[in-house]
This record gives C-alpha cells, structure tokens and sequence, in this order.
C-alpha cells in the first residue's frame, strides 16, 4: 500500500486576507500582474469568474531551482469562501511526473491586527511518490513560501 506524506508551511501576511483570497480563487488570471516572478500565466475554467468544486486551474510558474517553467493542471476539490480555504487534485502536469498523487490545501486565518501581521497563509501538501527514490517536494514548499511573501508584499503596496 502506498504511503500518503505531508509537508506544511505557514506565512505570515500582512496585506487584506480577503483580497489575497480572491486572488487565488476568482481573481486567479490576474497573478502574473502580482507575482510576476513566481506565476507565469494562470487560467481557470469553465471562464464564468466563479471558483467551485469541479474548477479547473491551469497554473505555469516558475519553481525556485529549476531550469523552465512547470505547468501544473489541477481541479478543485474543496473550497470554503467563508473560511478562506481551497483544496486542489492536481491531475496533470510536473509534480505528476515524481508523484502518484498531490494535493494541495489552502487555509488563511485572519488574526487580530497586531502591529506584525493580518492573517496567516498554511500550505499543505498531500502526496504520494512514485517510487521510493523520489524526493520529499521541499522544493514545492519553498517555491509555495516565496509566492506567498511575494504576493502579500505587492498587495501590500495597493494598500
């Protein structure tokens, strides 16, 4: 039986919670625009604006160490816009070429505005390896940290 491993990160932000949120749901094409050096393109269908269970994000990005570009073809499969939080499957793309399986969950947590930060940003990853020589995704995770401070960093400067 294959084992299921996890890797989590948590960033803190300092931007709007909301906006961010928005921003990689509904608003998710317009992120070139914020993270101009982590998300290459991104399109998200059916093209009626709204994010739902069945969705279909389409990301190319650029992951930290890594020669080209990666694409990454992933359907929704949990969302609660009242909680901030978005579960996808990927189902084609780079990360299926070292990993059967890869999920990855999205969860903002608004905290009360201390002086540091608005909210927090937990990524975790679900996944299983194609085979036991394949690596841990840190790289992933790092690449996940990096677009995350970018993003809130370039929202910040909207505010």
């Amino acid at each position: 039986m294959a084992e299921i491993h996890q890797l989590e990160v948590e960033i803190k932000c300092k931007s709007s919670a909301e906006r961010f949120y928005t921003l990689l749901t509904r608003d998710a094409p317009k992120l070139p625009k914020y993270a101009p050096q982590s998300i290459l393109r991104v399109q998200v269908l059916p093209r009626d604006g709204e994010v739902r269970v069945g969705s279909i994000f389409v990301w190319e990005y650029v992951p930290r160490d890594k020669p080209s570009a990666a694409l990454s073809i992933e359907k929704v499969t949990a969302i609660d816009p009242k909680n901030l939080s978005i579960t996808t499957t990927v189902l084609e793309g780079d990360l299926r070429n070292d990993y059967t399986s890869f999920v990855i969950t999205l969860a903002i947590t608004p905290t009360k505005r201390d002086g540091n930060y608005n909210f927090i940003v937990k990524w975790v990853v679900q996944y299983e390896k194609a085979n036991e020589d394949v690596p841990d995704p840190t790289y992933f995770m790092i690449f996940l940290e990096e677009f995350t401070k970018e993003l809130d960093g370039n929202l910040l400067k909207e505010e």
